[in-house]
């Protein structure tokens, strides 16, 4: 990928996957992993850290819990919350917070 692609692609493909996963209408949920895992693909390769919050929240909450335990998602959202902090991202990091929180009693940890 050489042409058409900047560091928001990435947040771009991360909620196309999240909307995939949750929108009744599409409901394409290994298609929504795959597109997800593109989006951290991307972030890795663009190096685009600024974006790291708000794509792990559309993976890892949205994507990731439909195919995977929620407590495999618990690790990137600590890290998601502890990157929208240090990025000023404080709305990523409120929203990965809650998500700790959602995804800690679902699965049954402390």
């Amino acid at each position: 990928i050489s042409d058409g692609i900047c560091n928001e692609s990435a947040f771009a493909f991360a909620t196309f996957g999240a909307l995939m996963a949750t929108v009744d209408v599409i409901l394409d949920v290994n298609s929504a992993s795959r597109i997800g895992k593109l989006s951290l693909r991307l972030l890795q390769i663009l190096q685009a850290e600024e974006y790291t919050a708000g794509i792990y929240g559309a993976v890892y909450f949205f994507t990731q819990t439909r195919v995977d335990h929620f407590r495999k998602s618990l690790e990137p959202m600590n890290h998601a919350y502890n990157v929208g902090l240090r990025f000023g991202e404080i709305h990523y990091a409120i929203a990965a917070a809650r998500n700790i929180c959602i995804l800690s009693f679902h699965s049954g940890e402390n």
